[in-house]
């Protein structure tokens, strides 16, 4: 069986997208002996908060997760493409309603509130929103077609007074957030919208937070979904209750807005 498997799998390995690979080797492992493990598909950029949660549902259930990271966008192409998958936790809620059918019952667990970040060793001289619609600013923002923070950016783009200014600084865009900080801590470019609950991570070290005006900004929530495709639709909905319950604690912990 296995043997037939590599001989489909193997030689076409290199045109599968990496996240379509990592369900691929997940549904093989549930081929064998062992419980199937639960398949939750995550936004990168919560990855910090869902790891620790995962952690310490698996401690309290007797059940394991496996969970594939992508932009959300990404994900949600994924499901629909490939129809397996358990639980969707996407960086938007708009990516739960995008999911349509393919998504049952959905609940609320945290807020995702957008930020610019600079780095002050690069450049002290940006403080404040108007500083970055200066001439020259450097800015990196998200692929609209790949992360919930590319969509942000947009949105604020063509929906705000600044939008000309701001839209002709940006000579990056990143397919998911977790690049837009490592651009701005390796001074690749001078500025970056992201999360604000990323400023706790490593990378994030010595950097600096430009909160976006209140009249400007594009606050997300943050849902998680069980989903249609699920074989184990009593466990999916065991972890979603989690997630969106005592979970809740643990995304704040990270930063998140509840």
């Amino acid at each position: 069986f296995y043997m037939k498997l590599d001989k489909i799998f193997l030689p076409s390995l290199h045109r599968i997208p990496r996240v379509v690979f990592g369900l691929a080797m997940i549904w093989l492992a549930g081929c064998s002996q062992q419980p199937a493990p639960l398949v939750v598909y995550a936004g990168k950029g919560l990855k910090n908060a869902v790891e620790e949660v995962v952690k310490t549902f698996e401690q309290q259930n007797n059940l394991q997760v496996s969970v594939i990271y992508a932009g959300s966008n990404t994900l949600l192409n994924t499901l629909q493409e490939t129809q397996k998958g358990d639980v969707l936790i996407p960086g938007s809620r708009s990516y739960v309603a995008k999911a349509g059918e393919l998504a049952t019952r959905s609940q609320y667990v945290a807020k995702h509130v957008p930020t610019f970040v600079v780095n002050p060793i690069s450049d002290n001289t940006l403080t404040t929103y108007a500083d970055l619609l200066a001439d020259n600013v450097r800015i990196a923002v998200g692929n609209e077609k790949m992360a919930a923070i590319g969509r942000v950016a947009k949105d604020m783009i063509e929906n705000t007074p600044d939008s000309e200014n701001f839209g002709k600084n940006i000579v990056v865009k990143a397919s998911t957030v977790n690049e837009l900080l490592t651009l701005v801590a390796e001074r690749k470019v001078d500025a970056a919208l992201v999360w604000t609950d990323m400023m706790s991570w490593e990378t994030a070290r010595g950097l600096a937070l430009i909160p976006v005006p209140g009249h400007i900004n594009r606050i997300k929530e943050i849902w998680v979904a069980e989903l249609s495709t699920s074989n184990n639709s009593e466990q999916a909905a065991t972890f979603a209750d989690y997630v969106a319950g005592p979970g809740k604690a643990l995304f704040a912990k990270h930063g998140f807005g509840i």
